[in-house]
């Protein structure tokens, strides 16, 4: 892929889509490809996280296990689409198993390269927490919205 299909795709990704080009330029020269066939397991569910993925073609599959049960599909994920953010400010631990719907290339940042771009970018903190906070203020009004089923 090249380096302006990178940055296309970047910048089509919502948490970087704010984001000056030379920032996104950094983050284009410092990630990793990667292939996954068709059912190929990208990460387990509980995984140790150091890093995120955009998903540049494919499509992958979201599935949540719980002990002696069938793995839930949680969902599908397409281009642009982006695994595992908190991985990137924070050590954690993935929240889903992620298997490959068909053949698919992702873009690997590790979390390294995204500490970088906060210390070369100290602005995109900022936009990176007014992001987290609408995302938490639009997931809260979202289960507000389902309360009444838990009654």
């Amino acid at each position: 892929m090249a380096l302006n299909d990178d940055l296309a795709l970047l910048g089509s990704t919502p948490l970087f889509s704010d984001m000056p080009v030379e920032a996104l330029r950094l983050l284009a020269f410092g990630a990793e490809h990667e292939k996954l066939h068709t059912g190929g397991t990208l990460y387990h569910q509980d995984d140790a996280a150091n890093c995120a993925y955009i998903i540049i073609s494919g499509s992958v599959e979201l599935l949540s296990q719980t002990e002696g049960k069938a793995a839930i599909s949680m969902g599908i994920i397409d281009r642009a689409g982006l695994l595992g953010e908190i991985a990137l400010i924070a050590p954690a631990k993935r929240q889903f198993t992620v298997k490959a719907k068909d053949d698919s290339q992702l873009l690997r940042i590790n979390r390294d390269l995204f500490r970088r771009l906060l210390g070369e970018y100290p602005e995109i903190a900022t936009l990176l927490q007014k992001r987290i906070q609408q995302n938490l203020a639009d997931l809260l009004q979202k289960l507000g919205g389902l309360g009444h089923k838990f009654q």
